[in-house]
């Protein structure tokens, strides 16, 4: 599996921890942002991320700023991108098994501990494949394609 992470400045601290952990556990991560110490826009690191995960199941991205919230939002802009926002490893699994999650948000004030916790759970858990979940997805899909297919039939004046 492939990860990219990357963070605005109020994520950077604890992007970093995140990223040596994941070189510690031999994972394979591109930073897509390695100098986001001085204030940045975080929509241009959600989309760097967010482009390179949309299309390949064996990839994963992480996405970092204070809160997780405007990273989270972005993320979720770009056609078969799933980020969650998550504060927990009991609901990181939930995110990644339920709601086949390819991205994972995270607010820079987590302390790091609990936030190899929550990498190590999304690492860990397998989408799950039951018909329910699918469904779920499928429906979710759906209703994007519709919005999309609404949006370019509107009149413009």
């Amino acid at each position: 599996m492939h990860i990219f992470i990357g963070a605005d400045h109020g994520g950077f601290e604890l992007k970093q921890k995140i990223v040596h952990w994941l070189q510690q556990n031999r994972y394979l991560v591109e930073d897509v942002e390695p100098s986001a110490q001085n204030p940045c826009d975080y929509p241009l690191i959600a989309q760097k991320v967010a482009l390179r995960v949309q299309n390949n199941d064996q990839h994963l991205g992480i996405l970092i700023c204070t809160s997780g919230i405007g990273m989270c939002i972005m993320a979720n802009k770009f056609k078969n991108v799933r980020a969650a926002l998550v504060h927990t490893p009991e609901a990181t699994q939930k995110a990644r098994e339920h709601n086949h999650i390819n991205i994972l948000c995270l607010a820079g004030t987590l302390d790091a501990d609990t936030a190899y916790l929550i990498v190590q759970k999304c690492l860990m858990a397998t989408p799950s494949m039951e018909s329910r979940h699918l469904r779920r997805l499928k429906q979710i899909q759906d209703i994007e394609d519709l919005q999309k297919a609404s949006s370019r039939h509107r009149c413009k004046t």
